[in-house]
């Protein structure tokens, strides 16, 4: 059966009695810098956060946010849809015939014509600069590079004849 507290009471020494006052004053200290601590670290999350949605990036995109060891969260799961957007390179829709955007011709049309100019393969370098530089096709894309080097592994009309060499097919 457990003693009960009178009887540890009367169980303890004065010296016994220091011991605890001394160890309860540490204990107030060590539990008011961790909670500093912690309101330290959610100020330089937030901070982070911040930067992160700067850069375009989103808080979780990269690295995971540490929980605080005094409040525990829970996330509440969103369900995301995915949209299917129409291409707007310029292809021409087959059931009207018209334009679908801004560009004369399609991607793939543009590096074919380039590639038949110069009568030989062409570095993917050489392709994007040119095509850049010349403005031989708009695209609202950040990294144009993606977009063609997508175009050209998926093209039918140019094939891939070496590292980084593009030839009409």
């Amino acid at each position: 059966m457990p003693r009960s507290k009178k009887a540890l009471l009367a169980d303890l020494t004065i010296n016994d009695l220091k011991k605890l006052l001394v160890a309860r004053k540490q204990i107030d200290v060590l539990e008011k810098r961790k909670n500093q601590l912690t309101r330290e670290l959610t100020a330089v999350d937030k901070e982070l956060a911040k930067l992160m949605k700067g850069l375009g990036g989103s808080a979780g995109s990269g690295k995971r946010k540490k929980k605080s060891a005094t409040k525990k969260t829970t996330r509440k799961k969103t369900s995301r849809k995915k949209t299917v957007r129409k291409k707007a390179t310029g292809a021409r829709s087959a059931a009207s015939g018209k334009k679908a955007g801004r560009n004369k011709m399609t991607l793939e049309e543009v590096v074919a014509r380039l590639i038949g100019k110069k009568g030989a393969p062409i570095p993917f370098k050489e392709l994007s600069a040119s095509i850049t530089k010349g403005k031989l096709f708009v695209s609202k894309s950040k990294n144009f590079d993606n977009v063609l080097r997508r175009t050209l592994s998926t093209s039918k009309k140019i094939k891939r004849v070496g590292r980084g060499l593009y030839d009409v097919s």
